[in-house]
């Protein structure tokens, strides 16, 4: 490609890029009135700096700010933040989330010490941002790569990094009209990455990366070392096997529904739908007629235990939950080809089953490949899979080892970061 045609393919991207961002604005704009999603993002960015103002004013501090999408990536931050204070007590945290799911769930969490929304981006946002926050350095977490606020910590040589990336040929990054997103990976101070594809991938187009595979498996082993009993969930579980359902979507529900309508075994369910709305749970209220209560209810009652279907119409627990798992099915492998977090239960060495559309994730298919979890295609699999470990204890056996020594081996993410920045005097 010549030199002419590289800045033309760079402006025109450059272009689809700003003009993208506007038009999502208004897109949200448009959307709120119907959307509870859309709504969120305007109301909670719309006295945003005021907010961070009053937070952040005249305090003299050393500020560390970590920038994540949602939820799944803060729990791939949190291990390299707790890093960061246990080496230096005096550290604040500053976290950033684009989704509302994320910002509402992590108002009250002590890893991190200020939590923001991310304004949209723009140059004019990103220069005021980092002029409020005044970061001694910043990490992104595995994508929501936003042009003007990296290129802005650039410029402005705070040392930027980029935790658990996994990139795909197919992307926008790798193609020779892609040379503007390009551009943002190359204004990372370094990149951490997931897999060795990654590291290689991102050497076709000369950024340089480490390979330190995913922080959130340090995170999935420090949470089956601390001992976190919960009785309500003790009492509910009982004698009984348990399957737990994380992050599910309703054709999981389904399935599951269709499991408990043909199984007579001493068998119980916890449901911890990927979005815990009004509407979502009476649609697994009607799914399972008559056999569920939710954990609103059962916490304050503790009698009804007759029940076998338990809803978490809550954020936060399902991670606690799989401690008592015999099973989990989890949610986004079907329709919806964003398989939640397998690595939560697969810690604790539960049996995971999910969906088949999992080419984006390769924990899943790692996990798959060594047998330490079970892909089903349809409700019919399911029962045929489930009921195969159940009448096999040696099978089940294998398939809970596999998955902890899964885990086990790819731990050490953390480390491997935190020398790095020890190394290279980026951070005492």
């Amino acid at each position: 490609m010549s030199l002419i045609t590289s800045k033309i393919s760079f402006s025109l991207m450059f272009f689809f890029y700003w003009a993208g961002l506007r038009l999502y604005e208004i897109l949200i704009l448009l959307a709120s009135p119907f959307n509870i999603r859309a709504k969120e993002m305007l109301v909670g960015r719309k006295n945003i700096w005021k907010e961070i103002d009053v937070k952040l004013k005249s305090i003299n501090e050393k500020r560390v700010w970590f920038h994540v999408a949602s939820m799944g990536e803060y729990e791939q931050a949190r291990p390299i933040m707790e890093a960061l204070k246990h080496s230096d007590k005096t550290i604040k945290i500053i976290t950033t989330f684009f989704s509302p799911s994320g910002y509402n769930a992590l108002q009250n969490d002590k890893s991190s010490d200020y939590v923001f929304y991310l304004p949209f981006d723009s140059k004019k946002n990103a220069n005021k941002l980092i002029e409020m926050i005044q970061p001694c350095m910043a990490f992104w977490v595995k994508y929501d790569l936003w042009y003007y606020y990296i290129q802005e910590l650039k410029s402005r040589k705070i040392p930027c990094y980029l935790l658990s990336a996994a990139f795909r040929s197919n992307q926008i990054y790798f193609k020779p009209y892609g040379l503007f997103f390009k551009s943002i990976l190359q204004n990372f101070t370094q990149i951490f990455t997931q897999n060795i594809q990654t590291n290689k991938l991102l050497s076709t187009i000369q950024v340089n990366s480490i390979f330190s595979n995913d922080t959130r498996f340090d995170r999935v082993l420090k949470s089956v070392n601390i001992l976190e009993n919960i009785p309500e969930i003790e009492k509910f579980k009982s004698d009984s096997l348990l399957i737990v359902a994380g992050s599910s979507y309703e054709i999981e529900e389904i399935i599951l529904s269709d499991f408990f309508a043909q199984n007579k075994l001493n068998i119980k369910l916890i449901i911890a739908p990927h979005f815990v709305e009004k509407n979502r749970i009476l649609e697994i209220e009607n799914n399972f007629l008559n056999q569920t209560i939710k954990w609103s209810e059962y916490k304050i009652s503790h009698n009804d235990n007759d029940r076998k279907i338990l809803i978490l119409d809550c954020i936060g627990l399902l991670s606690k939950v799989y401690r008592y798992a015999d099973f989990a099915l989890i949610g986004g492998g079907f329709t919806h080809g964003g398989l939640h977090n397998i690595l939560e239960a697969a810690a604790f060495g539960v049996p995971t089953f999910f969906g088949p559309k999992i080419n984006k994730f390769p924990e899943a298919s790692d996990l798959v490949y060594t047998h330490g979890a079970i892909v089903v295609n349809d409700a019919f699999e399911f029962k045929l899979e489930i009921n195969n470990l159940i009448n096999n204890p040696e099978a089940l056996y294998q398939v809970s080892n596999k998955a902890k020594t899964y885990i086990q081996h790819n731990s050490g993410a953390t480390q491997i970061v935190m020398e790095y920045l020890s190394n290279n005097a980026i951070y005492p």
